[in-house]
């Protein structure tokens, strides 16, 4: 199952880095997309398997604080 997400807004300052858990019900990994966004920059920190899926955690790196 692939399952594809896009923030709805992006909250923080440029050089912050934001730390978020994502899990994903029925997945087998979480990957990051390879085309990296002039706005942010996504790093898979670390991943755990869940009983029913899988669970990231996601450090998110502002490149641009320009709200969209």
């Amino acid at each position: 199952m692939e399952i594809t997400t896009t923030p709805a807004c992006r909250v923080g300052w440029q050089g912050q880095t934001l730390r978020y858990v994502v899990t994903a019900e029925g997945a087998s990994e979480i990957v990051v997309p390879d085309e990296n966004s002039d706005v942010v920059r996504i790093r898979i920190a670390q991943t755990r398997h869940t009983g029913d899926g899988i669970e990231a955690d996601l450090d998110v790196e502002v490149l641009n604080s320009t709200p969209y």
